[in-house]
């Protein structure tokens, strides 16, 4: 592989290239590194490669001439052109693996307040390494050529890759060397027994754990169950009892219908990892034919709040309906009364049951409805009652 990286600032990668396994891949001659001043291609007397912005502005703006002839002098038909902006899509992992398999790339690092809009025409792509703002895009540029010539074929042993964090969306799992014991943190017993099937579950295990405690987005639709133990296919990973793992949340259908519901166990679902007896979680029962997966324990707070306070409005709306039908009774005292109670029952047992779900706020909504319904009530029921009995006047309360 071959990577011309254009920027104003060469000096800076000297010792980039002249350290670790950057220049022992450069020495075995895996991956030509090669840095251009696009200043030279400069035409005016005093070699500038910057301006002031059209339609006025602070600072300057990288000129299309330098870069231009830059990247026509390297470019060969097998080049891919790639510019470090804020603007490009996010890096990552499979990125690298994509770029590795290019025979060119050729690096255009930006500087001062951006580079003229015309510039993009020659680039095949954009890339930004992170949502925040640098002077130029050499760091950027280490970072994607050391990213990528990592992977090269030979630079280093293929098993070490293999396992780096970010393959399958997962970050890497804990390692451990002598000694076996330091200041009385030991070793996990489990891989020194040498047993490799225990010593790989393990790994898997302690990977999805530190993958959903530091960086849940990346479980995000990649984890499903099979019941014939821990499988592995691309771009998922099968659990099959693995201590401490939990179905948490069913991911909603793409159509926002506000409804949830249980997919088939080779569809996506979100997973989370929680210590046996820390958290109880919310029980739900799920409506399909699934065996195994009848009923679900959620331990994620956010989405418990959302099904807990959904259930509660569903019962405050049949309170409401029940008081409308007393109101309209003829069995005022029996009716009144039943209602009356069942009130006051439901309000103890969304206190009991609810109130650590629904958070302060939405309990005392809840709350505060109630109280709203019964008082309602008694208020048109003390005004059909005053009413004479021959009017037989029908009334309804607000929902």
């Amino acid at each position: 592989m071959k990577i011309d990286i254009l920027t104003l600032f060469p000096e800076m990668f000297e010792g980039f290239k002249n350290e670790s396994i950057i220049k022992r891949a450069i020495e075995s001659k895996k991956v030509e590194i090669n840095t251009c001043n696009f200043r030279d291609f400069a035409k005016n007397k005093h070699k500038k490669v910057d301006d002031t912005p059209y339609g006025g502005g602070q600072g300057m703006v990288l000129m299309c001439q330098p870069v231009f002839d830059a990247v026509e002098h390297l470019k060969k038909e097998n080049s891919k052109v790639i510019l470090l902006t804020p603007q490009g899509k996010t890096y990552n992992q499979e990125k690298a693996y994509e770029l590795s398999k290019e025979e060119h790339l050729i690096l255009i690092c930006g500087h001062y307040e951006g580079f003229d809009e015309r510039i993009r025409s020659i680039c095949d792509e954009e890339i930004s390494i992170g949502d925040y703002v640098l002077t130029g895009g050499e760091i950027p540029s280490m970072v994607i050529t050391d990213s990528v010539v990592r992977l090269l074929p030979k630079v280093i042993d293929d098993a070490s890759h293999l396992n780096d964090s970010f393959n399958n969306n997962l970050l890497d799992y804990p390692t451990y060397t002598k000694p076996r014991n330091y200041k009385g943190m030991k070793v996990p017993d489990v891989l020194l027994s040498g047993d490799h099937a225990k010593i790989n579950k393990w790994r898997l295990d302690k990977q999805l754990k530190i993958t959903m405690e530091k960086r849940p987005d990346l479980l995000k639709g990649k984890i499903s169950l099979e019941k014939d133990g821990i499988k592995k296919s691309k771009n998922k990973i099968y659990l099959d009892d693995i201590k401490d793992i939990k179905v948490t949340e069913i991911l909603p259908k793409k159509k926002k219908t506000g409804k949830y519901k249980i997919e088939k166990t080779t569809k996506a679902i979100a997973v989370t990892v929680f210590k046996p007896n820390q958290i109880k979680g919310y029980k739900l029962k799920g409506k399909n034919n699934n065996k195994g997966l009848a009923k679900i324990l959620i331990v994620k707070n956010e989405f418990i709040s959302k099904i807990a306070y959904k259930n509660v409005l569903k019962k405050v709306d049949v309170l409401a309906r029940r008081f409308n039908a007393a109101l309209n009774s003829d069995e005022d005292d029996d009716d009144t009364s039943r209602v009356l109670g069942e009130a006051e029952m439901l309000r103890q047992m969304i206190i009991s049951m609810y109130a650590n779900y629904l958070g302060a706020k939405k309990l005392d909504e809840i709350i505060n409805n109630i109280n709203r319904l019964v008082n309602e009530f008694v208020k048109n029921k003390t005004m059909k009652n005053s009413l004479l009995p021959k009017e037989n006047t029908k009334s309804t309360m607000r929902m």
